[in-house]
């Protein structure tokens, strides 16, 4: 029993200090935005609350600290438009459910819309400025919500996207502006004056834009803008955000020099722009906190802050494929030197080893190269299959399967000797095989003969297997018809039949059997029937007079493949009968 309650109390005390201290954060940021509002509709703290609940977290502890933030600043419009939409939120999600993100969005202009006369009626001006503020607070609901959630995918060491990124900036611009300002008086001999104000959000600008310069170098400079604006809305001099755009910048040249390079060059840039400017004293105090933050941040988060950046991933991503391109390069030539061991001129066995090495060689080269620009399908073909076993089986002997290599459409059949399982065990052995080859690379002569090679080792008392393989090329419509033993194909075209004649060995049987391989140019509207000779034999004399009616007349090809097996299970039930039609659009 104490072992039990010792493993409880390690697994939920955990979570719930965890839990306490994020819904603390939750109301501490709703506290910081709400309370830097002016009179009237201030967007930030409801947009607080809205964030909250887009994360997924309940909206109570943010209303709470809105409710504070608005109440401390006076901002009775900004407390009753959080409470309305915590509470208009309530009853929707009792009549509706769970609510989406849209939903919790539109929740908020609602919000905003019901108050709109009661404290922006007075005149249109007024009423502009509160739709204004209305879409402001939809948007930096928004931000609040990706920034926050990119904050905690930082945290937890997970990488970030482009855009994550972004709203992480976002987010430390509405922080900026968010922050207060500290006043204290000193005495007239001091350089500051009588009364000193230190912008916090100034402090945390500079901060976060020196975090900026180390992650993405020059890039910085558009932070440091953005996030200057955003303490100008605090009420900070142009010149401010000037000094520190130029300070970034001239910071981002010492990139590499790490970060007390950094943060040197920048305090020396900023000094030499706050003497240009004729800035107070204060604001270098402010730029000085930013830079000492920056400085004394460990150094494992600037390690992840670098390897976060999408242009140095993309290069690293470059160099790692180039790499793997140069080993397979050399995983090429290595095989085909050990092809050239086996002289094509010794023997029979001795010649496909080192043709079948070669080819493999082949398929590891055309790895290596650059992929090929994906082709454009001009056509499409839409496959129906049907079989059946022979009557008195429970498992028929025929086998097919269907493929998309690249742009290209491969249809297999097989039809092993016999019934049973055993004659599904080669069937789908060729089938299997065959394919496979020809997904990774192979050229159809190399599968073939592979194929063929492979199943007179594996097959067992002399058993062997037909293999009826269409390959369509989907840019240009051209056919290859590929037939070890294998009935002839047709073409319903235009009502008429046009019939591709097969004369091959069945594959596995002599190792110099060799496929009847046909092309053909398809066109829209065309029909093709691959079968097994169990349907082919049953069908008889009616074969034509059957695929006229039944594919013809059927309006999709699972119809057609379902009414030309019928057909021939009315006739005969002697064999397993297979069939596939296709049909190209």
């Amino acid at each position: 029993m104490t072992e039990t309650l010792q493993r409880l109390r390690a697994v939920v005390l955990p979570r719930l200090r965890a839990f306490g201290v994020l819904r603390a954060l939750e109301t501490a940021l709703a506290f910081l935005f709400a309370a830097a509002g002016q009179t009237g509709f201030a967007p930030l703290g409801p947009a607080a609350v809205a964030g909250a609940w887009l994360m997924g977290s309940p909206p109570f502890p943010a209303l709470l600290g809105a409710a504070a933030g608005a109440l401390l600043a006076g901002n009775i419009a900004a407390l009753a438009a959080s409470v309305l939409y915590v509470g208009g939120g309530l009853l929707v999600g009792l009549w509706r459910g769970r609510l989406r993100a849209p939903e919790k969005l539109a929740l908020l202009g609602a919000a905003y819309l019901v108050l709109l006369p009661f404290f922006h009626g007075g005149s249109a001006e007024n009423c502009l400025i509160g739709i204004a503020e209305l879409v402001l607070s939809c948007l930096a609901a928004v931000v609040i919500a990706r920034g926050a959630a990119a904050l905690s995918a930082f945290a937890a060491g997970r990488r970030l996207r482009g855009a994550d990124q972004a709203a992480l900036l976002f987010f430390a611009a509405l922080f900026s502006f968010a922050l207060p300002c500290l006043r204290f008086s000193v005495s007239s001999a001091s350089p500051f004056g009588t009364e000193v104000c230190i912008s916090f959000g100034a402090a945390f600008a500079a901060f976060a834009a020196l975090c900026a310069v180390r992650a993405r170098g020059a890039e910085g400079v558009a932070a440091a803008v953005l996030l200057g604006a955003a303490c100008m809305l605090r009420g900070m001099e142009i010149a401010r955000t000037g000094a520190l755009s130029l300070a970034v910048l001239f910071a981002s040249i010492f990139q590499r020099s790490g970060k007390w390079g950094i943060a040197g060059s920048f305090l020396a840039a900023w000094a030499a722009a706050a003497a240009t400017f004729a800035l107070p004293a204060p604001a270098f105090l402010e730029a000085g906190l930013g830079a000492l933050g920056f400085a004394l941040l460990p150094g494992r988060c600037f390690a992840r802050l670098a390897a976060y950046s999408t242009r140095r991933a993309r290069s690293e991503a470059e160099r790692a494929l180039a790499l793997t391109r140069a080993q397979l390069r050399g995983a090429a030539d290595v095989i085909r030197a050990v092809s050239e061991l086996f002289l094509p001129d010794e023997d029979e066995n001795a010649a496909f080893t080192h043709r079948q090495l070669q080819g493999v060689s082949g398929v590891i080269e055309r790895l290596a190269e650059e992929a090929p620009q994906e082709k454009r399908c001009r056509f499409a073909a839409h496959v129906g299959v049907a079989g059946c076993p022979k009557a008195g089986n429970a498992e028929t002997g025929d086998s097919m399967a269907m493929r998309r290599i690249g742009g290209e459409l491969l249809l297999l059949m097989s039809d092993g000797m016999g019934t049973g399982v055993c004659a599904r065990r080669e069937s789908s052995a060729a089938v299997a095989i065959f394919g496979d080859l020809l997904s990774v690379g192979f050229a159809p002569e190399e599968a073939q003969e592979c194929v063929n090679r492979l199943l007179m080792l594996k097959g067992e008392r002399e058993m062997y297997a037909t293999l009826d393989a269409l390959l369509i090329d989907l840019e240009n419509g051209r056919a290859r018809f590929i037939k070890y033993g294998a009935p002839p194909a047709y073409i319903l075209r235009g009502g008429r039949i046009h019939t591709v004649y097969a004369e091959a060995l069945p594959i596995g049987i002599l190792p110099e059997a060799q496929a009847s391989v046909h092309e053909c140019a398809l066109r829209r509207g065309d029909a093709v029937i691959l079968m097994t000779d169990g349907l082919f034999d049953a069908l008889g004399t009616e074969l034509f007079a059957a695929i006229i009616e039944r594919v013809g007349g059927a309006n999709t090809v699972d119809d057609a493949a379902e009414a030309l097996l019928a057909a021939g299970r009315e006739r005969s039930g002697a064999d397993d009968m297979s069939v596939i039609v296709a049909r190209i659009s």
